[in-house]
């Protein structure tokens, strides 16, 4: 069944695991831009599941946050055995829609539950309801944020957020079918385009904003997980002093810089600290209500973009069993 269509905001914030976080802290803020931003200020000493902050306000757990905008924090670091991405939020426009996400995820016979005091104390949002999707993947559908100060990027980065979200998640998806019917049909994306490139593999865009995508869904076999993340600056030569950071620190450049044919984006890939990809870009088209969905095949890139192609794709991806 479909209800009435969640209004959906884009991609809010991600949490990432990580066996020491602190490796988080360089990449972020001195190579990528981000800002540095303290635990969520409504967090206290009797949220049992939040960290207390320090002096520098980061959590006395290691857990670390990150701003790229207005929002009181877009990226989370915690503590974790294992590599990889914990959650991610997709942003809801109203409070009343969190609990029409809840009926709708339940009247598709989709498990859910309102998000604790707790949860949404430690993300900064007055309501959420919290899912899964048929990846495993922990998604959490929030609304009403926390907005502060204004952001001041250690090196003069601007990112393109705002309506548009905070850019796009790339995840690991082995049944497509399953997982385009959960994100299309019961949260109401709109599939902007997608790519057969081999038998049983596949790349779908799917938007719920105008920018051209803000979860990408990959399937190159049994692997699951987040394949890479994306942050859009708003020039050139954004990226291109973003580059010049990461080769000087020493970041591995996995994907050279290049222009996607499908959704314009001037980007290069580079290794993060988990393992995965981190994408920085610039210049995505934005999508309007005249677009047609298409199937787009061949090179999926006007140029460049070398080392980008489906096994690079699983290279760095942390593989779960079925």
């Amino acid at each position: 069944m479909q209800s009435e269509k969640l209004p959906l905001m884009g991609l809010g914030y991600v949490g990432i695991g990580a066996p020491d976080p602190e490796t988080w802290h360089s990449f972020a803020t001195d190579v990528c831009g981000l800002m540095p931003a303290p635990i969520p200020p409504v967090q206290s000493a009797t949220a049992p599941l939040l960290p207390k902050p320090n002096s520098d306000g980061s959590g006395d757990d290691g857990s670390l946050f990150f701003k790229m905008d207005d929002r009181q924090w877009r990226l989370a670091i915690h503590p974790a055995e294992t590599p990889g991405m914990q959650y991610f939020g997709l942003e809801l426009a109203t409070l009343r829609a969190v609990d029409q996400a809840l009926e709708t995820l339940a009247s598709n016979g989709v498990e859910a539950r309102p998000g604790t005091p707790e949860e949404c104390r430690a993300r900064g949002v007055q309501a959420m309801a919290v899912t899964q999707d048929p990846i495993g993947s922990r998604v959490e559908l929030f609304a009403s944020p926390i907005r502060d100060k204004g952001f001041v990027s250690p090196h003069g980065v601007e990112f393109k957020t705002g309506p548009l979200g905070m850019g796009h998640v790339f995840l690991m998806a082995p049944d497509i079918p399953v997982t385009l019917d959960f994100y299309m049909r019961i949260l109401g994306f709109e599939r902007t385009d997608y790519m057969n490139f081999a038998p049983g593999s596949s790349v779908q865009f799917l938007r719920c904003t105008p920018r051209h995508h803000s979860v990408g869904l990959l399937c190159v076999g049994p692997a699951r997980g987040l394949q890479h993340m994306m942050f859009e600056v708003t020039s050139i030569d954004e990226v291109g002093l973003t580059l010049d950071r990461a080769m000087a620190a020493g970041v591995k450049i996995t994907t050279s810089l290049g222009r996607h044919r499908n959704d314009g984006t001037f980007s290069f890939y580079m290794e993060g600290p988990g393992g995965f990809d981190i994408e920085i870009g610039c210049h995505g088209v934005l999508i309007d209500e005249n677009w047609v969905e298409h199937e787009f095949a061949g090179d999926g890139d006007d140029w460049g973009h070398h080392g980008l192609g489906g096994e690079s794709m699983v290279r760095d991806v942390n593989l779960q069993e079925d």
